[in-house]
Order: structure tokens, then C-alpha cells, then sequence
């Protein structure tokens, strides 16, 4: 399960502290999990991995550069923390500032940030507000647990951007934090390899959650070949390079909407993975081999895939991805069944090159 998302009518705080620890994230009034994205600054061709981020408090005291950023900004902002989150005419007002130089990052339902859409909170969602002589320049949301504070968004007016105002609301939110004893400061995911959501680190030494084994590690310990995506792709390159050997084409297709159960809950067995490898088949009952590898499991899983969509032949397409070396699917896929799981390198090629002869059953 690498994507899903939740609508509680209400979770409790120690609840949202359980949700936060296994990696999974807010969103508006929602709740969700996603270890994969596409971006649009990258064409929106390549999945990347995700990983969800904390900043540990016990202990913690900001370092010297923030310290001076914080009394700059103390004595040039008026700062307020703490109340239940609104969204007003001066928030606005500041979010279409914003939005005129940030429109992918602004806020554009306020009713789906502020609402469960039955009228109230799934989570005790607070505010930061900064003002300067008088008027509204910046604000965030964050969401608070028992032991745990999640920052939401942060907003604010350009004309003031030299003073780092986004970055301070989250100073703030972690000074908050801090009085009221939370244990765990979670600034949203970072993504290797796509320095947009580098700037958290600047809060200090993060910890980041690690898909195999369930567990949260400091960003010191983190290698390329941890990071989910570059692991799957490695396999599956691997797996691509010594079915060429044996002369077998396969096609490793990044897939656009592995993410379908976001909004798509139709009880199809959709695929879910960002990346596959689609392996030509002579196989007579028309069975389309698909290979994913799990970085959870740390094997192969092979399984018979199904192309669909409106005037979509399933064989026709395959054959078109096989041939083109765009490396996207864009298309929605089912896998119909599985032909093998738990399998290495080797038992992987094995079974593949059975439907690539036509000798499979």
C-alpha cells in the first residue's frame, strides 16, 4: 500500500500522533500516505520518492543562525500562535499575494483546509500569524497531536520574503511546540533528488521515514540505494538488462497513476506501483507480464497486467509502449492476476522467459 488517503469525521490527538509515526501525512482535513509523487517542474515524467520527515524536541534548541534569524524577526514581526485556525478576509488577501508568485503552493480551498465537510475538524488544526505594523504578512496551519505537531502551510506576502517569513512561521510552530511539550516536529516529506523541499532542512537534523523496515533514521544514515525509488529502478534496470541479454524486449515505464485509489475506488485490482517493467509475451492466451519490485519485501512480484481506458486495445497498447521509448504510461493498468511472487533476479528471468517464448502453462 503506497498511497491512500482517509476522511475522519474527527481523530483524537494520541490517534493523529499513531498516523504522523507510521508515515503518513495531512492534508487539508484529510489524512494520506503517499511514498511517490510526480512534479510538474520535472515534466511530470518521473516518480520520486517521498519521505516523510520529523524533527525530534527533546533536547532540541535552536543553533546560532536560526537564533539570529529569530531575533530579527521578533522584533520586526508581532507574532500570535495558537488559535483555532480561520481562514479571513486578511488571510486571503495574503494568499493571493502569494499566489501571484507561488499559484502550485497557495492555499485554494480554504473550506477543504478548515473542513471535514460535515461542517467540522478532523484534526485540532491552530494558526500562526505574523502582522507588521498592524497588518496580516504571513500565516500557516499545523495540526496538533498529543505528542506531535504537523505543519500544514505557510503563507505569505512577497513584498516581505527577505525576512524568510514562510520559514519563521515554522520556527514559531516549533517554539509553540516546545512549550506545550510535543515530542515531534513534522515539517512534511523531503524528495531526494528534487531540492524544492530542501529548505526543512534547515530546522535542524531530521529524521526520515524508512519504507522496508517501518522505521524512522537520521538523514546521516540515508544512502541513494535506500531511497525506495532508486532501489526499485536499479532491480528492474537489472532485471531489463539481463532479459536483453537473452534478447527478450521489455519496455520500464514510469506509471502516472499508481496513485489511482486517491479518487478511484472502484474495486478493480489496480496496479500500484510508480515503476514496471513491461516484458514482451508470445504467450497464446494473451497474458501481458509485468515485473514490479517491492522495497518492502526486497523481491519480484511478476503479474499479468491489463491495459484499459475509452477505444484502448489492450495488446495494440502494449505493443506501442514496448516499441516507444517515452517511459511513461499514462494509462489506467489492472493487474489480473499474479504469475509469481517472492522471486530473485534469476527466478524472476526464469518465469519471464517462459511467457517470452510462448511456453508458459
Amino acid at each position: 500500500m503506497f498511497s491512500r488517503i482517509r476522511y475522519p469525521e474527527k481523530m483524537e490527538a494520541e490517534e493523529l500522533d499513531a498516523y504522523l509515526a507510521a508515515g503518513w501525512r495531512c492534508m487539508g482535513q484529510a489524512i494520506y500516505i503517499s511514498h511517490f509523487m510526480f512534479f510538474p517542474a520535472s515534466g511530470g515524467r518521473h516518480a520520486y520518492s517521498t519521505l516523510p520527515t520529523r524533527l525530534p524536541l527533546d533536547g532540541y534548541a535552536f543553533r546560532k543562525s536560526l537564533r539570529r534569524l529569530w531575533r530579527r524577526n521578533e522584533r520586526f514581526f508581532q507574532i500570535e500562535v495558537g488559535a483555532p485556525a480561520v481562514f479571513d478576509p486578511e488571510k486571503e488577501r495574503v494568499n493571493k499575494r502569494y499566489a501571484a508568485l507561488f499559484p502550485s503552493r497557495a492555499i485554494k480551498d480554504a473550506a477543504d483546509m478548515l473542513d471535514n465537510g460535515a461542517g467540522g475538524r478532523a484534526f485540532d488544526t491552530r494558526e500562526v500569524k505574523l502582522y507588521h505594523q498592524g497588518r496580516l504578512v504571513a500565516f500557516s496551519f499545523f495540526d496538533l497531536g498529543k505528542d506531535s505537531l504537523y505543519s500544514k502551510q505557510g503563507i505569505y506576502d512577497p513584498a516581505f520574503r527577505s525576512y524568510s517569513p514562510g520559514f519563521f512561521t515554522m520556527l514559531v510552530e516549533i517554539a509553540y511546540g516546545m512549550e506545550k511539550g510535543v515530542k515531534y516536529y513534522y515539517p512534511g516529506y523531503v524528495v531526494p533528488g528534487y531540492p524544492e523541499f530542501d529548505y526543512k532542512h534547515r530546522v535542524g537534523e531530521l529524521e526520515y521515514y524508512d519504507l522496508p523496515t517501518g522505521g524512522w533514521k537520521t538523514f546521516r544514515e540515508l544512502q541513494p540505494m535506500d531511497v525506495p525509488i532508486n532501489r526499485m529502478r536499479q532491480q528492474l534496470l537489472l532485471l531489463q538488462a539481463t532479459l536483453r541479454q537473452q534478447g527478450i524486449k521489455s519496455s520500464l515505464l514510469d506509471y502516472r497513476l499508481f496513485d489511482i485509489r486517491f479518487y478511484d475506488n472502484r474495486p478493480f485490482p489496480f496496479l500500484e506501483y510508480p515503476v514496471f517493467l513491461l516484458v514482451s509475451s508470445q504467450s497464446a492466451d494473451e497474458t501481458c507480464p509485468l515485473a514490479v519490485f517491492d522495497p518492502v519485501q526486497n523481491c519480484f512480484t511478476l503479474l499479468n497486467g491489463r491495459f484499459f481506458g475509452i477505444a484502448v486495445n489492450h495488446l495494440e497498447f502494449a505493443e506501442q509502449l514496448l516499441a516507444n521509448s517515452s517511459g511513461l504510461c499514462m494509462q489506467p493498468v489492472a493487474a489480473f492476476n499474479i504469475l509469481a511472487e517472492g522471486k530473485s533476479l534469476e527466478s524472476a528471468l526464469s518465469v519471464l522467459k517462459q511467457f517470452a517464448l510462448g511456453k508458459s502453462g
